[in-house]
Parts: C-alpha cells; sequence; structure tokens
C-alpha cells in the first residue's frame, strides 16, 4: 500500500473499518477481497460523502473543488488500480470499467466514489484540519 491509499482509507472509511482496510489493501493475498467491498462500499464516512447524480460532470466539478489535472485511483477494476492518470482519463476509465473505484484528487481531502455500475456515485470531501492549514502558511512565510 502506498501513501496514497493510506490517505483515502484514513480519511474518508469510518474509523471503525480503517483498521482492516489498511491491512487488507497492504497484504497481496487479502487486497482483492477487500477491493471487491468498493463495488457496494458501507464503509465510507458518510460525514464526508455528497451523493451526486448520474449526470454530473465530475471532471469540472472536481476541477472547481482544486482537482490537479493527474489523480491516483483505488480500484475493483485491474487494469486501473493503483494507477496514477490525467483526471478526465480515469473519470471515463471507471465509468466504462463500471467496477468500484475511489478517484483521489488531493490525499486526504477530495476524492470521487464510483459505485459498481455507477449505482451510487459521491464526491468525498473533507476540509483541511487546521494543523495542515497552518503548516501551509508558515510555508509561505
Amino acid at each position: 500500500m502506498n501513501a496514497h491509499e493510506e490517505a483515502i482509507i484514513r480519511t474518508f472509511i469510518t474509523p471503525a473499518r480503517r483498521t482492516r482496510w489498511l491491512e487488507s489493501l497492504a497484504s497481496a493475498k487479502r487486497r482483492p477481497a477487500m477491493l471487491d467491498r468498493l463495488n457496494h462500499c458501507q464503509d465510507l464516512d458518510e460525514r464526508y460523502a455528497t451523493l451526486l447524480p448520474s449526470n454530473t460532470d465530475l471532471v469540472g466539478l472536481l476541477r472547481s473543488r482544486g482537482a490537479p489535472n493527474m489523480c491516483y485511483v483505488l480500484s475493483c477494476t485491474d487494469g486501473i488500480d493503483g494507477s496514477v492518470l490525467p483526471l478526465d482519463e480515469a473519470v471515463s476509465a471507471t465509468t466504462s470499467g463500471g467496477w468500484g473505484t475511489i478517484i483521489s484528487c488531493i490525499p486526504g481531502r477530495l476524492a470521487y466514489y464510483y459505485d459498481e455500475c455507477g449505482a451510487r456515485r459521491m464526491l468525498l470531501e473533507r476540509a483541511p484540519t487546521r494543523q495542515a492549514t497552518a503548516a501551509k502558511r508558515r510555508m509561505r512565510l
């Protein structure tokens, strides 16, 4: 598991399920079964999830929230899991793949969740913590 995946789990998965997700994604044997949970994920922290209509301009929405051009993909679709892709390609591949996926745009802050066949689509967004905001300010000085 890489730092990007860890940020996704620590931010957008419910606290009660985080340890299991982290341990399972780190295990080559258990990783596929855990990724399969993305198809009907009940482990998302609802405090940071906003249901989106199917006709949402996802790329436009994510860019308006500060998404960069490149993003990280955590997916049940083997061909894109663990990839760093341009945002528009990640969204397109997620939709055409049809399996549960999280596209992480800003680690620990902004992501998009796609349920199996797009049954549920959610914006995952969390405001930066006070510590992160203070650290950014110090870096600018």
